[in-house]
């Protein structure tokens, strides 16, 4: 087979297009994984709640309540397997006295829809979980079986594993020319060009210009802005769980949540926007603020470190799963809004079964795992000096905030699926991302990065193409004379 051609080609690689990716490989199939931007991860999967959900929300019979709930069983042991930390800590919904009943309902849509696991708890109940509730919250509706987990990090996680499998993942790939031609994929954007005979479009945002290019079916999409406010991980242990309101029919409203890293995350909010509008207001975050502080009291918003938003392209009132009507060989994962990163395993398991349906073969494979991030900083003291004595890199702290060695920053470059930017260093061991956003690793980090790829330090990116950092060198640009 030549270099180029693939039996499949996953176009988008946020958390739907890498499971896709990493189940085909680990099948035994020639697939590539296409993404437009510089890593995999980037685009709505980056901005996330993080929230594995237990599956209450979805109406009943839809593709969201069927995926949600498969999803969420198969998450523990994915990412065991990844080694990737995965917290089921569960989720409440809370709600005033005279609002019990519409918990209710939310509890039998979940028992209709096969959730287990869940109970309306009381006010004293409740603040044996979470002592900072709202001094007018009454009752909560608890679902054990949810968790969070960090989905950029799920992403690179599984984009390696199928990288270390025999994939391929080609990043700042913008897919700009689709054609079929003698029962084959030629897939190119402008530089390169590659074969597939199948093709699979989990591309988000840019779904429908994908089924454009090639004559699939049109769908109506419409895009939905979420702003968030990140505080920093002195303040671990405000809220122990995802907390929402009672939700609404613009979405699962305003919630307080913990990442897997210990930071709070208080967000998002719902507003429609343009594609890839990521900008964020003041109306936005002054709407955050107000709304969490109908489930919780005491945020402390000085602590505020990161604004971001996301955006999340939906297709009517359900995920759109299947196989094109036009165009053989051609199927499609989009719309696929919250629960999407829950659901992400369960859509992926069904595209898979339906290009096995259709003559993709499979042959068994011994898989390789991935190799783990270390992350010192969870370490014992003894764990420590062992790891430095191998390496004393790994006793050279870069980031302060996050404690982060230049050995893990080493290991971070020198990974499966290399990281070429700042913020793809970032996901994968943190410096940048604490309560000092990067002023003081910064330029250490910089360094360390032109030594490891041979490059300037004005060629290092923050987030891929014309994202640089640094204009020139001050002493050789001409401006120090």
């Amino acid at each position: 087979m030549e270099q180029n051609q693939f039996d499949l080609a996953i176009i988008g690689g946020g958390i739907v297009g890498t499971n896709v990716f990493n189940l085909a490989v680990l099948n035994g199939v020639k697939a590539v994984l296409l993404e437009k931007c510089d890593d995999v991860g980037v685009s709505a999967t980056k901005a996330n709640s993080g929230i594995v959900h237990s599956g209450y929300d979805p109406m009943p019979n839809t593709l969201m309540a069927k995926f949600n709930v498969e999803g969420n069983s198969m998450f523990e042991e994915m990412c065991k397997r990844l080694s990737i930390e995965f917290n089921r800590c569960g989720t409440l919904v809370v709600c005033k006295e005279q609002d019990k009943e519409k918990l209710e309902v939310l509890l039998n849509r979940g028992i209709e829809n096969g959730v287990k696991d869940m109970q309306i708890l009381n006010r004293e109940q409740l603040l044996k979980l979470e002592p900072n509730l709202a001094d007018d919250i009454s009752y909560g509706l608890f679902a054990k079986s949810a968790g969070i987990v960090s989905p950029y990090m799920l992403c690179i996680a599984l984009a390696e594993e199928g990288v270390i499998n025999g994939g391929v993942v080609l990043t700042e790939f913008k897919v700009e020319k689709l054609e079929k031609i003698d029962n084959q994929f030629l897939i190119s954007n402008g530089k390169q060009q590659i074969k597939a005979k199948y093709v699979v479009n989990c591309a988000g945002a840019e779904a429908q210009e994908i089924n454009n290019l090639i004559n699939a079916e049109k769908f109506d999409f419409n895009f939905v802005k979420g702003e968030y406010i990140l505080l920093d991980k002195s303040l671990k242990g405000f809220v122990s769980r995802p907390i929402f309101p009672l939700p609404t029919k613009e979405g699962k409203g305003v919630l307080a949540n913990t990442t897997v890293h210990g930071n709070i995350l208080l967000g998002p909010t719902a507003t429609t926007c343009e594609k890839d509008d990521t900008t964020t207001t003041l109306e936005g975050i002054n709407f955050i603020k107000q709304k969490v502080a109908l489930s919780v009291k005491g945020a402390n918003f000085k602590k505020q470190i990161k604004l971001f938003a996301g955006v999340r392209a939906k297709c009517g009132d359900d995920f759109v799963v299947k196989k094109d009507k036009n165009v053989e060989n051609f199927y499609m994962a989009i719309g696929i809004c919250s629960p999407g990163l829950t659901s992400s395993p369960a859509i992926a398991k069904h595209i898979f079964n339906l290009l096995k349906q259709d003559g993709l073969e499979t042959k068994t494979i011994t898989p390789k795992r991935r190799k783990p991030y270390g992350e010192m900083d969870k370490l014992s003291f003894e764990e420590k000096q062992k790891m430095i004595k191998q390496n004393k890199l790994y006793g050279k702290i870069v980031c302060r905030c996050e404690h982060i060695s230049e050995g893990e920053i080493l290991d971070a470059l020198n990974s499966p699926l290399k990281p070429q930017s700042i913020d793809a260093i970032k996901r994968r061991v943190r410096p940048t991302m604490g309560r000092c956003q990067g002023s003081f690793c910064l330029p250490k980090l910089l360094k360390i990065i032109s030594q490891n790829k041979n490059i300037k330090e004005e060629d290092i990116t923050l987030c891929g193409e014309n994202s640089n950092i640094l204009i020139s060198d001050i002493k050789t640009g001409g401006y120090y004379e």
